[in-house]
């Protein structure tokens, strides 16, 4: 299963889904950091503190005047511990009591409208209570022209009565009291009965009252967003490879088939991207490569020609020529000395003998036993056993480290043994012959010495074919040719085939 979804297909369908759930759920998060940001950089946040500020003051410090000892409790229990729910005697919503709670703990004053202290948390100087308001004893700055504002009851309190130092505001807000019941609305008319000083600091983010509610719906909208972008994303994925997965699979099947020899199969893609331009690409490499090998099998057969006739000219048409001659003796001495005629016939024969066992060597030459699905060892075995006894020279063959080896490496090394051999039996006069054949990991190396006339290396023409052939041979297929040779000690042909 593991080796199933290893396939490209699945590989492309996966990467599709995760990537479209990772982009969704990535959007979602870049959405909500957005809207965060937004909200935490929103001025409504400054005018909503002082609206619901003020509003829980309009709600309670206009109707506690009369009680100057509840005023000044419900002033000292503000500043210690903020504002409650009951504080609102209005219209609130959820986030009121988080607006309303940025007022700073730093005091609280309530001026009347002539701006005489009425009440102050902490509490103020008895003696102080009903007398003029001195802002300097509260604040280090001028805060008459916020008290101004607030006298005339301006309604845009928002610019007008308030003073900002760094992040936190002073504020004087005018309060009114009317003959309705405080829950409803104050008229413009009404007469301004009190005006509160204080300081806030507005909140950076107002954390709603039903948070719980929003982060359960965002947690269901994001595995909703998944599960249905994951079949997707899957489904266009799949779509998607579908098509690429076909192609690769066709030019897979090719490939195959052109390293068994097969180079009928011809993928086609006229597409216009990557992997049409690798089909055609690859399509021309196997047309190249077909036409380059049956260059080189018409060249080998050439070669194989040109060995035969070199070798049926060296010794099978010399031999019947010699034994032309000698029956033309034996024809002419017939009558006249039939004794001599009778030795020219026995040469005749002999003659006829040598060129059978050379036209039998040829014809084994011409079917390597490589082919044949034995071996090279095996081969080599058989080949040496009919040599010997075609030619009447002794052969000692060793073989170490049998294994198979790849056909194109034992075809050299068979031939080579045959040419060898065909040299040795036809030039060196040689009575006995070594064959060494050593297969280690790394190489193979093939070793035939003789005990003949050997040669003196600088005679040989450069375009000897027995040579010359051989050292072609193992260059295609990664080996060297090695020729050792002593006059009137012998010769050692050593070929190594790296493996």
């Amino acid at each position: 299963m593991f080796n199933f979804f290893r396939r490209i297909q699945w590989k492309l369908t996966l990467s599709y889904a995760f990537v479209t759930a990772a982009t969704v759920i990535l959007l979602a998060i870049l959405l909500v950091s957005l809207a965060l940001f937004v909200e935490s950089q929103s001025q409504s946040r400054t005018w909503d503190s002082f609206y619901w500020s003020k509003t829980v003051f309009q709600d309670n410090v206009p109707y506690l005047l009369d009680d100057p000892e509840a005023l000044q409790t419900w002033l000292d229990r503000v500043r210690e511990s903020s504002f409650t729910w009951n504080d609102f005697k209005g219209y609130t919503v959820r986030e009121s009591l988080d607006y309303a709670g940025t007022v700073v703990n730093s005091g609280i004053v309530v001026l009347d409208p002539d701006l005489n202290l009425v009440a102050a948390s902490p509490a103020a100087d008895p003696a102080l209570v009903g007398k003029p308001f001195t802002p300097d004893t509260y604040y280090p700055f001028d805060i008459q022209p916020i008290l101004q504002a607030a006298l005339v009851g301006d309604k845009n309190y928002y610019a007008q009565s308030t003073r900002r130092a760094g992040d936190v505001y002073t504020v004087a807000f005018p309060l009114r009291k009317g003959e309705n019941f405080p829950f409803e609305s104050l008229s413009d008319t009404d007469p301004v009965v009190a005006i509160v000083i204080y300081q806030l600091k507005p909140i950076s983010f107002a954390t709603p009252a039903n948070l719980e509610i929003y982060g359960i719906f965002l947690v269901f909208t994001v595995v909703l967003v998944v599960a249905a972008s994951l079949p997707v994303g899957a489904i266009f994925g799949w779509l998607a490879s579908r098509g690429l997965r076909k192609r690769l699979v066709t030019l897979s099947a090719a490939s195959k088939a052109w390293s068994k020899g097969d180079f009928s199969v011809t993928p086609r893609d006229k597409s216009g991207d990557e992997i049409g331009e690798l089909t055609r690409n690859l399509n021309s490499m196997a047309e190249q490569l077909q036409t380059h090998i049956h260059t080189r099998d018409e060249l080998a057969r050439i070669e194989e020609r040109n060995r035969l006739a070199r070798d049926l000219h060296d010794t099978v048409k010399q031999q019947t020529y010699a034994a032309r001659m000698q029956l033309s003796a034996a024809k002419n001495l017939l009558a006249t000395n039939p004794a001599a005629a009778a030795e020219h016939l026995e040469a005749a024969l002999q003659l006829n003998r040598e060129t059978q066992q050379e036209l039998r060597l040829i014809i084994d030459e011409l079917r390597p036993a490589a082919l044949e699905g034995r071996g090279l060892a095996q081969a080599i075995s058989d080949y040496v056993t009919r040599w010997q006894e075609h030619t009447g020279i002794k052969v000692d063959a060793t073989i170490s480290g049998e294994r198979s080896l790849p056909l194109d490496v034992e075809q050299v090394l068979y031939r080579i043994l045959q040419e060898s051999l065909s040299n040795v039996a036809r030039h060196a006069e040689a009575d006995s012959v070594s064959i060494a054949l050593d297969i280690a990991p790394a190489k193979a190396a093939l070793t035939i010495a003789d005990n003949g006339r050997g040669f003196e290396p600088a005679a040989v023409s450069p375009n000897s074919l027995g040579l010359t052939s051989m050292k072609q041979r193992l260059a295609e297929a990664n080996g060297t040719l090695t020729v050792e040779t002593t006059l009137s000690v012998g010769t050692k042909v050593i070929a190594e085939v790296k493996l």
